[in-house]
């Protein structure tokens, strides 16, 4: 049976050190914001929403709602994130995807704020990350490493195969991996032959957004599998792997829930704290 990786305590250790961050800088006067911006009204995204502000506001981040109509223009859209990136209030900003309609989501991860862009979706941020000198990542892909060093997984000289090639989860996941010296292969749902790829891997990344997509067939004895999927189902919030065949086989699982989830959290927190520090700096040089 496999050892559930439970995200819980990792990210509670992330909590108490954010906090301590928080507090250094309370104390000079500067309060932490996060502004997300949502276009259209979705049930799952106003979930996320109210999860980050009663997190945030556990540790001392103020968490805005910017909800937009769903029939914003993306002029009116690019016009709002540009307004917040000039805003020294906010230090963080966070734009919800998938946007609705036609809104070209390429176009307009170019305006937001590059020191404020802390789920990395600036083609800056994302250009960074592939060179090696990651600055602000996804995070959940941050969280599938994270979650691996907590619990001492090794990754160097390791075969990893990430399924899925989204900007948010498997091309980062996979750049990070690469980082810590493991040899990736980045696979997907339209991949011919999939299990000639799983079959050897020791580390399995998957995040294709499709319940019960993995199964314990595709996997050697003993590999580590990590679940980045969410779907909703009438049993309830599933991930990507299917549980029962993946955990007879597997050495190690992430659980979905109590997985990512709650790491993946944590860690947007501290990009926050992280990029105010980095503009309370900026803004302190300025002064001298």
């Amino acid at each position: 049976m496999a050892r559930l990786l439970h995200g819980r305590p990792l990210a509670e250790r992330i909590r108490v050190a954010t906090k301590e961050r928080i507090d250094v800088l309370t104390a000079r006067g500067v309060h932490p914001h996060l502004a997300i911006v949502s276009v259209g009204i979705d049930p799952s995204a106003l979930a996320y929403v109210e999860r980050l502000s009663r997190s945030g506001s556990a540790v001392g981040i103020r968490v805005s709602d910017v909800a937009l109509a769903t029939d914003t223009s993306e002029s009116a859209l690019i016009q709002r994130l540009e307004e917040l990136g000039r805003d020294p209030g906010v230090q963080g900003l966070l734009l919800l995807t998938p946007l609705p309609g036609a809104l070209d989501e390429g176009h307009i991860v170019d305006h937001i704020a590059i020191e404020k862009d802390v789920e990395g979706m600036h083609p800056f941020s994302v250009g960074c990350l592939a060179d090696g000198r990651p600055r602000f990542v996804p995070s959940t892909a941050e969280a599938v490493v994270e979650l691996l060093k907590f619990y001492e997984i090794p990754m160097r000289g390791s075969d990893a195969v990430v399924i899925g090639r989204s900007t948010v989860i498997g091309r980062p996941a996979a750049y990070l991996l690469l980082k810590e010296d493991a040899t990736v292969t980045i696979t997907h749902k339209r991949t011919a032959d999939l299990e000639r790829f799983t079959r050897g891997a020791d580390i399995v990344v998957v995040g294709v957004g499709r319940a019960g997509f993995l199964r314990g067939e595709m996997i050697r004895a003993g590999a580590t599998v990590i679940d980045a999927g969410i779907n909703v189902t009438p049993q309830g919030i599933t991930g990507d792997v299917d549980v029962e065949t993946v955990s007879a086989v597997a050495g190690a699982l992430s659980p979905v829930p109590g997985g990512l989830g709650t790491v993946t959290t944590a860690l947007l927190l501290r990009n926050v704290v992280t990029a105010t520090e980095r503009q309370s700096a900026k803004t302190e040089r300025a002064r001298d």
